[in-house]
């Protein structure tokens, strides 16, 4: 007799999280002063690390600044994933959300310009205090895992990188981006 569930085993665990744009930024000096001072030297965005077995950066500036003008539109920005453990060497390990983050740090180095709706495209410097008080208080979720070993990281990136289908451009509700 077989005593194996018919139902697949929960093998991939995380706790929902939230926080904001300016916690996001606050924690990537934090982890970014962490990551020098212990002499890290591999890739990373907004603080975290990022395995060598992730792709690069590939979204363009035009998606970059798409991605940042949906934040200010309101648009949901979906779930960055990071896992975190007691071993330096698989913690702070970004699994999601490395195109989304790094669009945001290159929107906050000035990096490139997005349009306001009075049609005139501003750089995050260009931008009154209390602007960026407002995008700093929009609210960004995260997924924080605990996973033990590199080939438990490797399955929970997979998972979560592969598991859909890639839209094409003619399946688009729209033949425009709305106001754009």
């Amino acid at each position: 007799m077989n005593n194996l569930p018919r139902y697949r085993t929960r093998r991939f665990f995380g706790q929902s999280m939230q926080t904001s744009l300016h916690g996001l930024m606050k924690e990537r000096d934090r982890l970014n002063q962490i990551l020098d001072s212990a002499g890290y030297t591999g890739r990373r965005v907004m603080g975290y690390k990022l395995p060598v077995w992730q792709r690069p950066a590939v979204w363009t500036e035009d998606q970059c600044m798409r991605f940042i003008e949906s934040i200010w539109l309101g648009v949901g920005l979906g779930a960055f994933m990071v896992n975190d453990n007691q071993d330096m060497e698989l913690s702070q390990i970004l699994l999601d959300g490395q195109q989304r983050l790094m669009a945001i740090e290159r929107y906050w180095r000035g990096e490139f310009a997005v349009q306001g709706d009075d049609g005139i495209a501003y750089y995050w410097n260009d931008l009154t205090e209390q602007e960026q008080r407002h995008f700093y208080r929009i609210p960004f979720p995260w997924v924080e895992t605990r996973y033990n070993t590199d080939d438990e990281l490797r399955a929970a990136y997979d998972r979560h990188n592969f598991g859909g289908t890639a839209h094409g451009f003619d399946q688009r509700a729209t033949s425009s981006i709305v106001g754009g």
